[in-house]
């Protein structure tokens, strides 16, 4: 500041920039204890102007490693490039965030959609904050695989993604895949190496589609474990012919025979049968034992018959499409005329009162199923608790080749449930069959478990209750085999008193009263 004052009082009131400027660094540096005297101060200067250029230096080379890895990119790069909607992008992103994960410093925060551990029932029944979910974002990334070198680029990112309620933070960018060299072949590799990653992820899974809320794409809806078949009671003579048929019709060979005769390649099923039969359940077992993926088309909610068609052109082969109620399309026409052929085929909005009718006709139905431009390759499972109101040209050979009735639940099949139940094979490791006895009050053995399901079984009238009423039974008791054996006489009395009265059962001030 002295000098600042000299020129001050010196009357020069116009300062020399460079001299002004020098003059304050020798009072910084006098301040620092340094002899100003040893430093050249046009060396400082250089420094100053060295540094002041770096950003444009910084600049121009960013700039020309644009311009060297575009041309890189053009005549030394084989890519591959998948939109941010198609599944294969999501398999891409999850395999590159599992092989050799290195740390991460920007991310991508949204609320989770999961409601957590599945297992734990009494946490997701709490209403709770919700956990926030980070996946790892990335412009672009260099990675070794298969003694080769790539590069994933991810760019163009889909606002529409992250206001989807379903997105889970994965595969919403566009993704490129490049690799060094000519050809595509390492890249093609690399993406099935992905594909066969997701498999191993999703084997113990059923992914269950459906249309988006636009309903313009087939988007993943949820994904359920797998249901094992014993879990679904019925027939298990029928049970096992279905599974023969469906395991035969998957069959490589069977492809090819039905070509060979020019024959279509399809097959059609009608589960049919009272409501709670297991009829749902059925069809997403059937999915899980054949590791097929479940599309659900909900008929009354599809505006044309030209809407119908463009969903099942999107559907893949290997799949099994599910139309559940198939009865509730056509439930209240007036009239049905009960013809095996095409004339019985004319059903259109005018013709079913109400203001919630479908506009998808009959014969938009039968044309997805097998007209001239119906796909191959795929299972249709119909379901319906009304078969006699079904139209029969929608059901004759070529279009349902097997029916399968799921009845009211047998003895034997009550058995079946009740040792299904408390069996300690049924739980997990941390829930093994120590801790079962703990609940039961004494350890309770197999042995003891099928005496009890013998003496359960006995209780049960043949062919009256469903197998969704004896579930409804067993979460009354999961915490005792012996309870639940115990209180199945005066359960099923009731049970079968309300269905004989009719309506339900509730409670008012403690007292049980029927409407």
């Amino acid at each position: 500041m002295s000098l600042l004052h000299q020129g001050h009082l010196g009357g020069n009131r116009l300062l020399d920039p460079w001299n002004h400027g020098s003059g304050i660094m020798r009072a910084v540096l006098d301040r620092l204890n340094w002899n100003t005297s040893d430093l050249d101060i046009t060396y400082v200067g250089s420094l100053i102007a060295i540094v002041g250029a770096a950003p444009a230096g910084w600049r121009l080379l960013r700039s020309a490693w644009h311009e060297v890895y575009s041309w890189i990119r053009q005549f030394f790069l084989a890519s591959v490039t998948i939109p941010g909607g198609d599944p294969i992008n999501k398999n891409l992103v999850k395999w590159l965030a599992s092989y050799r994960p290195r740390h991460h410093r920007t991310f991508t925060g949204r609320t989770e959609v999961t409601r957590g551990d599945a297992t734990d029932r009494a946490a997701s029944l709490k209403k709770t904050r919700r956990a926030v979910q980070y996946a790892p974002h990335w412009d672009s990334r260099w990675f070794f695989y298969d003694g080769r070198l790539f590069l994933a680029t991810r760019d163009n990112f889909s606002s529409s993604a992250m206001s989807d309620p379903a997105y889970d933070g994965i595969g919403g960018e566009e993704l490129t895949i490049s690799c060094l060299g000519r050809s595509i072949e390492p890249v093609q590799k690399l993406i099935d190496a992905a594909r066969e990653y997701a498999d191993r992820q999703t084997q113990y899974f059923v992914i269950i589609y459906g249309r988006d809320r636009y309903g313009m794409s087939w988007q993943p809806k949820m994904r359920k474990p797998i249901r094992r078949l014993d879990t679904v009671h019925f027939d298990d003579s029928i049970k096992q012919g279905l599974l023969e048929d469906i395991r035969k019709y998957l069959d490589p060979r069977t492809q090819r025979r039905y070509q060979s005769r020019s024959m279509p390649y399809r097959r059609g099923f009608l589960f049919y049968g009272p409501p709670g039969t297991g009829k749902t359940s059925l069809s997403t077992a059937l999915a899980g034992e054949f590791g097929l993926d479940l599309y659900e088309v909900k008929i009354p909610s599809i505006a044309s018959d030209a809407d119908l068609e463009q969903m099942f052109q999107e559907i893949p082969p290997q799949c099994i499409v599910l139309l559940e109620d198939i009865d509730a399309v056509w439930i209240e026409r007036s009239t049905r005329p009960h013809s095996p052929d095409r004339r019985s085929e004319r059903s259109g909005g005018s013709e079913r009162g109400g203001n919630n009718a479908s506009n998808v006709t009959l014969s938009g139905v039968l044309n997805v199923l097998d007209g001239v431009g119906s796909q191959e390759g795929r299972i249709v499972i119909m379901t319906t608790n009304k078969p006699e109101s079904l139209d029969p040209a929608l059901i004759r050979p070529g279009r349902v080749d097997m029916k399968v009735f799921l009845g009211n639940i047998s003895r034997k099949s009550a058995e079946q449930m009740f040792v299904r139940m408390f069996s300690p094979d049924e739980f997990s490791s941390g829930d093994s069959s120590r801790a079962v006895g703990q609940r039961d009050g004494g350890a309770v053995n197999m042995d003891e478990i099928r005496r009890l399901a013998r003496d359960f079984a006995e209780a049960i009238p043949e062919d009256v209750l469903t197998p969704s009423q004896l579930q409804g039974f067993f979460q009354l008791h999961l915490d005792s085999a012996h309870d639940a054996a115990n209180g199945i006489v005066s359960w099923v009395e009731k049970e079968v008193a309300r269905q004989a009265e009719g309506g339900f059962e509730f409670l008012e001030n403690g007292v049980a009263k029927r409407v």
